[in-house]
């Protein structure tokens, strides 16, 4: 299985379950590629504290996950 060996799949099951074991990654992932598309000219001070936290969490995943941005932006 081609999605088992992918070793993106390996850090987000480790984000997932260690890091931030409450929070939905798919979700999180959804709202960080829009925050980054569709809502990234819209001003800090629109977004809710959640929302921010969300962010910084989606951030720290792109930062401990090598090439996980890429294949967001291309795939």
């Amino acid at each position: 299985n081609s999605r088992s060996t992918d070793p993106l799949v390996h850090h987000g099951r480790h984000f997932g379950r260690s890091i931030h074991a409450l929070c939905n990654v798919h979700a999180l992932v959804n709202n960080g590629i829009i925050r980054m598309g569709e809502r990234s000219e819209e001003p800090e001070e629109t977004f809710t504290a959640q929302e921010h936290r969300e962010h910084r969490v989606f951030l720290s995943l792109l930062k401990s996950v090598p090439g996980l941005e890429e294949r967001i932006m291309i795939g």
